[in-house]
C-alpha cells in the first residue's frame, strides 16, 4: 500500500508451504509476520528497503534494511521461450 510519504509498505498473513501436491498453513505459533517498506532517495538515486519478522510469541524474528541502485539491461537478445524452472498453479 502505498505511504502518503511515498514509500511502499507490504504486510504478510500466515505463511503456507506449497510443494507439488502438498499444500498447508503454518500455525501462526510457527509463523511470522512481515513488515517490509520500500522507497526511493531521489537525493541518492538509491532504493531503501527495510524489513522485519516478528512472530506474536517469540517476538523479532530477523530482518534487514539497506539501500541499492537498479539497473535495468536491455533484454531483445532474451529468448522468448523463457519461463521459471518450476511452475506451480497456487489457488
Amino acid at each position: 500500500m502505498a505511504q502518503p510519504d511515498g514509500s511502499l509498505l507490504l504486510t504478510s498473513d500466515a505463511q503456507r508451504f506449497y510443494e507439488g501436491p502438498i499444500a498447508f498453513r503454518f500455525p501462526m505459533l510457527f509463523s511470522g509476520r512481515a513488515t517490509l517498506r520500500e522507497s526511493f532517495d531521489d537525493e541518492t538515486g538509491e532504493f531503501t528497503i527495510d524489513l522485519k519478522v516478528v512472530n506474536d510469541r517469540f517476538g523479532f524474528l530477523f530482518g534487514y534494511e539497506g539501500r541499492f541502485r537498479c539497473e535495468f539491461p536491455e533484454t531483445t537478445d532474451a529468448p522468448a521461450r523463457l519461463k521459471p524452472r518450476r511452475h506451480e498453479r497456487r489457488v
